[in-house]
């Protein structure tokens, strides 16, 4: 990287507001796989490490049916945190996560839910609806999570399509065209 870059970088890092506010984001989108597939793998938390970016490692701890217990380790130079998530669920409908002890969110509460798709092929599609909040502890990671946000939230969905397709096959048809519906977007 240049120094120019650096130099850009920083000068974008310390102009940023200091305020520390939630960022969030919400998306709906018709995909090419069941509810009860894409429910399968939002819940496999265990495996996140494997094809989330960004997640260096992933420990689920089934306490229920309906609640798992995971400790993650994330990382995008140069932070690299761990922190647990209480992940609770209603097959095949919904995953809901949120931080349940950790040094680096105050806030972070992420909602998969899984509706009927296209209705001349339910067990094939399924309307996805995606929302994440979240809110730093500190003011420095907020600033640097300005500029990152984008990627981050553009790349979250699409790897776990990709999961998907790895363990479903192809979709049956290319959700990556179709429309992404935002409905919620605050960086």
């Amino acid at each position: 990287m240049s120094i120019c870059t650096l130099h850009n970088i920083r000068r974008c890092l310390f102009s940023l507001p200091s305020t520390n506010k939630i960022q969030a984001y919400a998306e709906k989108r018709i995909i090419g796989f069941s509810a009860n597939q894409m429910y399968n793998v939002v819940n496999d938390v265990g495996q996140y490490s494997e094809f989330v970016p960004w997640c260096k490692k992933s420990e689920a701890n089934k306490i229920s049916d309906s609640l798992t217990l995971c400790d993650l380790t994330i990382g995008f130079p140069p932070l690299r945190e761990k922190y647990r998530s209480r992940v609770t669920s209603l097959p095949p409908f919904v995953v809901h996560s949120v931080c349940a002890d950790g040094s680096l969110f105050e806030v972070l509460d992420t909602t998969w839910r899984f509706g009927p798709g296209l209705s001349t092929d339910f067990d094939q599609t399924c309307t996805l609806y995606f929302s994440l909040k979240f809110k730093f502890k500190y003011s420095i990671h907020a600033r640097i999570s300005h500029l990152f946000f984008d990627q981050v939230v553009k790349t979250m969905v699409k790897a776990f399509l990709k999961r998907a397709e790895e363990l479903y096959g192809p979709p049956s048809f290319n959700h990556f065209d179709s429309k992404v519906e935002i409905i919620d977007y605050k960086s």
